[in-house]
Order: structure tokens, then sequence, then C-alpha cells
């Protein structure tokens, strides 16, 4: 059977989404390298796979089969990858359908999981993405900067840059100063001031090549926001100097030490970003609770805010990546629904849908099968990582809405 293996991206995310939903099994497998006991928790894996394969109620009996086929070459690939030479990673989302066997690589631990369905479980990748953004960083003082990138907690594309004009120790900038007394000097306090605007120059040219490098490096890799680090009053300066596209980005401004390091940077970024993301998802809860109270443009809890999505209403869903919330789906109208006894009740259970009482199948997560609807439907997905608390006494998903 044909096996592709990836890196995971925005692109990897989107051909996954974009899959055409048949009614052929796909069993979606997350493991990581970092389980104590990998083989017991694989094997409880498969096990929680079978049993959502004996619960579907659409599939007949040589689907259930090809299933379970499925189910075990997952396994075998998982073993491969888990007891082989290839554990650099940390974790791998495997995906299988009868045409194939998908292995996405991950840069960081995700929970481990299985979901035998008729479309790849992506929520999961969806959500890494969206939680971490990609973060472009510039380091500036009034003689050097250090320019990189930070995405997925991991830095790349270490660039440093030494200001080309700063002046020799033996020739003081604006010329040699006279010396002794008489006439002359009094002009020491015109070449004072010539000293000064000559280093107020040089740093105007070191601060403009900064930014133009800066501009540079968005074009060929765009970020998403723009962390500035260094003394307050040089980066007032350098922030002067940058694009409009990138003084946009900004969103924080932080001392760091002028020795900075690839090491001691990254840990400084992920401080930062981690506070960044933490005040964004407050925000967008906020947002969401103001706006069920004073325009009705918010919805919370998944009884709302699947009706909401169900019809179009649906601008901004919010969603965590918790624990599988198991649900069901109309194959007719594709309405979503929660039915709380499906959380104990694995048998195949027929159960009529309550917009066009046609019987509905049981779906694993119904949060995973609201992100895709979401991303079909032109809404944008919210990952929350840091309030997820809050977010549960919203009823564990909330939306903000484009019309009533």
């Amino acid at each position: 059977m044909n096996q592709t293996h990836a890196v995971l991206n925005q692109d990897v995310i989107a051909q996954l989404i974009a899959r055409p939903r048949g009614e052929d099994p796909v069993v979606s497998l997350y493991v990581s390298t970092n389980a104590s006991d990998w083989r017991a928790a694989l094997k409880s894996l498969v096990k929680e796979g079978e049993a959502q394969i004996e619960a579907d109620t659409g599939w007949d009996e040589a689907r259930k089969k090809t299933a379970r086929r499925l189910l075990a070459l997952a396994r075998e690939t998982a073993e491969e990858r888990l007891q082989g030479g290839a554990r650099q990673r940390r974790s791998y989302a495997i995906f299988v359908d009868p045409a194939g066997v998908e292995v996405v690589e991950l840069p960081l631990t995700v929970r481990e999981r299985v979901v035998v369905d008729r479309s790849p479980y992506a929520s999961p990748l969806s959500s890494l993405i969206d939680q971490y953004e990609r973060y472009g960083v510039v380091f500036c003082d009034s003689k050097k900067a250090r320019l990189f990138d930070v995405y997925l907690q991991q830095l790349s594309d270490w660039e440093e840059l030494e200001d080309e004009h700063q002046p020799h120790r033996h020739a003081p900038a604006g010329g040699p100063a006279r010396r002794g007394g008489g006439p002359a000097g009094g002009y020491h306090g015109l070449e004072e001031l010539r000293r000064r605007n000559h280093a107020e120059y040089l740093l105007h040219q070191h601060l403009r090549r900064v930014a133009d490098r800066a501009f540079r490096r968005f074009k060929l890799r765009p970020y998403d926001r723009l962390i500035l680090l260094g003394p307050k009053e040089v980066l007032a300066k350098l922030e002067e100097h940058l694009h409009d596209y990138l003084r946009r980005r900004v969103v924080a401004r932080e001392p760091a030490p002028s020795d900075l390091t690839p090491e001691t940077a990254l840990e400084l970024v992920c401080g930062i970003e981690e506070r960044v993301e933490k005040e964004k998802e407050e925000a967008l809860l906020r947002e969401i609770e103001e706006r069920r109270g004073k325009s009705g443009l918010g919805a919370a809890g998944l009884d709302e805010s699947l009706r909401a999505l169900f019809f179009g209403q649906v601008d901004v869903l919010v969603v965590a990546d918790d624990e599988p919330i198991p649900g069901r789906e109309c194959p007719e109208c594709h309405f979503l629904f929660e039915r709380p006894e499906d959380r104990e009740d694995t048998s195949a259970t027929l159960v009529e849908c309550p917009l066009c009482k046609r019987p509905t199948r049981r779906v694993p997560d119904i949060v995973d099968e609201a992100v895709e609807l979401a991303i079909l439907s032109g809404a944008r997905v919210e990952h929350i990582a840091y309030c997820k608390p809050r977010l549960r006494d919203l009823g564990g998903m909330a939306a903000v809405l484009r019309f009533k």
C-alpha cells in the first residue's frame, strides 16, 4: 500500500480537511514517542478503535471488515515508527484509508488518541497550527542586531548583523579633537555637537539596515506576529523605520541581554508568546460574552453553537482540544448535535435527527466535525489553549455570529 510522509504545515492540514467525505473508513491514529510504555498505550488505542467500529450504525459488515484491516495497518505503521530508528520526533499523526497511509511528523507532543470515521481527524493538527503562530523576532541595540523566527517552539533562520559604520577608536567621530587652551577651546562645544550628530547618523543608518533586512525576511517567509527585543530607546527608533506591514504585527517590545544566544532567545520568546496568546484568547471570550448580552451576536455551549453553525451564522468558531466528545450527525441534512447518552453507550443505537427526523449516525468527536464544517463554510476557527476553564464555563464551545 502507498505510504507518504510529511512534516506538519498549513498545506498538510488543508489537504486533509479538503478530502471528500464518503462512506469508506478512515483511521486517524495519534501516537507519541514520549509514552513510558508505548506498546500498552498502542494496544489500548487499538481496542478503543475496534469499539468505535462496532458502534457505527452506518457501516455494513463489509465496511467494518475494511475498517478493522485499516486499523491493523495503522497499528503496524505506529509500531515501525515507535520502535525503529525514526524517533527524533515527539509525536506522529497516522492517517490510513483504502488508498494508502500518510504519516505526519509532529515537532510537539499531542495527546494520544484514535478516531475511526469517514474523513481524517485533523482537529488536533489544526489546534497546533492555530495555537503556535509564526513569530518573527528582531533583537537590536545601537551596534548589532539578531533576526530569527520562532514557530512551533522551534527557532530557525538565526541571522546576525553588525553596524558597518561604527567609528574606529583612534579616529573619533567628527574628526580629531582640538587640544590646548586659547581660542581653539571655544570650538569644543561645536565639536561635541558634531560628534553627537554623527553618532545619530550612524544609528539611523544601522536601524534602517536592520529594518530593511527584517522586511526582506518577511517577504521571503511571512510571519503572523513580530517581537522586538533590546533597549527601549533603540526599539522606539527602530519601530519608526519599520515598514507598515511589520509595525502592524508588533505585539511585544521587551528588554534582552546584549549577549543574546539562540537558547536564551527561544526561552524568552516562548514566554512572550504564551502571554500574547493568552491575552488574545481572553479578549475573544470576553467579546463573545459581551455580544451575547448586547447584540445577540454570540453563541455559547454545544447546542447554541452547533445550531448557529448549521444555519451559516458563525463567523468565528471557538473550540478547545480536549477529550473527544461523541455526538451525532445526520447523513441527510448534516445537522450536528450532542447526545449525552453516547458518552457511555457505545452500542449501535438508531437515533433520529431533531430537524429532518432521518436516522443519524454516531461520530467519535463532534468538535472535529464542527471544525471541518466551519472551515468549509468560510468561518474562522480559534482553538483555546490557555483559557480552557473559561471556555468550559461557556459550555465547551462558543462562536462569534455574523447575524442572528
